[in-house]
């Protein structure tokens, strides 16, 4: 073999071992195993899912409750405005802003010169009307006397009953006007209708004011009940008669009773709410008009029932369902939703048993099979 031959081979041989490197090189970059796997290893489908306890619910007997919240203001059930009776000029007012007053006391009183006048003037026309009725009532006996013995005519005893008859009425009339002006001068003395605190004055000494103006405004504020605002789905709930359990502003945690009084028609235009009115059944001093008040109203109870975060519940092409735990892996077990409970937070179910321990998070890659492990959490 000459020299320029073996010089080929080795160059052949060189190109060859080039290539077989640079195959393996990019078998490498693609991702070739080397070796082949070991033929115990465990496929994805096996490996095991760590969970920890918040993710999961243990089933036990409850009562459920399904309860209607609400938030709203306070304003006392009995407030009204004071108003004059007659026309006058106020001498006085009595009481003001804040004062508390008790039920028939004084609080205003008017001028009553006026008034006192008419009242005399009204006696003075029943002394008058009562007179001449007594006059004609006589002059009616003397003619009845005097036809008797056919000495006056029938036209003239008609004619005098007729008189006596109407000096009777007048005497009616005179007496139902003196009987005004007395009511017009007792008017004059404005007491409260009802006990409770003074809310505003709206009237001062020495003006002149028509009847039905307004003197002050007039609170019961140890009785007040709550105006709410609330939604129609909430509302169809609700039916007057209702227990409430009502928080106020600035009494803590304390609990004030109530009971639903009210329910209006018809929504509130613009926000398409429902006024409902909550009465507080226990009266305080300390109540108050204008309060933040936060309440609950309980529509349904129901004891020793089985219930699942709704969470919990998963749905395939066979029904809804559950995942529980049995042992270290989850199994399928098909439920049925009797009702939600807990403004949709929890759903009763049936086909579960007490004990039982499904998952609640909301896992969407878990399926029944798989294994787990629980690992408790510090």
């Amino acid at each position: 073999m000459t020299a320029k031959r073996k010089l080929v081979l080795a160059l052949l041989a060189g190109i060859v071992v080039l290539a077989a490197g640079a195959f393996a090189w990019k078998n490498g970059r693609n991702g070739v195993p080397a070796v082949a796997a070991a033929p115990g290893a465990k496929s994805s489908s096996q490996r095991v899912i760590e969970l920890i306890p918040v993710e999961l619910h243990t089933i036990k007997p409850r009562g459920l409750v399904d309860v209607v919240r609400f938030t709203g203001t306070t304003q006392p059930i009995d407030q009204t405005i004071v108003k004059s009776r007659v026309a006058g000029r106020l001498a006085e007012v009595l009481v003001r802003e804040g004062d508390r007053v008790a039920k028939g006391q004084l609080l205003a009183r008017f001028e009553t010169h006026e008034l006192q006048s008419r009242v005399n003037e009204r006696q003075s026309a029943v002394e008058a009307a009562r007179a001449d009725a007594r006059w004609t009532a006589r002059d009616l006996s003397d003619k009845e006397t005097l036809a008797k013995r056919n000495i006056v005519s029938q036209s003239a005893l008609d004619a005098a009953r007729a008189v006596a008859e109407n000096k009777a009425s007048m005497v009616s009339v005179a007496e139902a006007q003196l009987e005004i002006a007395q009511r017009a001068l007792g008017d004059a003395e404005v007491v409260a209708p009802f006990g409770g605190v003074v809310g505003e004055r709206l009237a001062n000494q020495g003006e002149s004011l028509p009847v039905d103006g307004k003197i002050l405004a007039l609170l019961d504020t140890s009785h007040v009940e709550v105006a709410a605002q609330m939604p129609a789905a909430d509302v169809v709930r609700l039916k007057i008669g209702q227990m409430a359990k009502v928080e106020l502003e600035g009494f803590g945690d304390r609990r004030f009773e109530g009971r639903i009084t009210r329910i209006s028609p018809t929504a509130a235009p613009g926000s398409r709410s429902i006024p409902v009115y909550v009465e507080i059944s226990d009266r305080h001093e300390a109540l108050r008009g204008g309060l933040f008040a936060t309440g609950a109203v309980t529509v349904m109870e129901k004891g020793h029932a089985l219930a699942v975060p709704v969470s919990a519940l998963r749905k395939d092409d066979q029904g809804e369902f559950v995942l529980i735990v049995d042992s270290d892996q989850l199994v399928r077990r098909p439920v049925g939703v009797v009702r939600t409970w807990s403004r949709g937070e929890l759903a009763e179910v049936k086909g579960l048993e007490s004990g039982m321990t499904v998952v609640s998070a909301p896992l969407p890659g878990l399926k029944a099979g798989q294994r787990i492990k629980i690992v408790e959490t510090r």
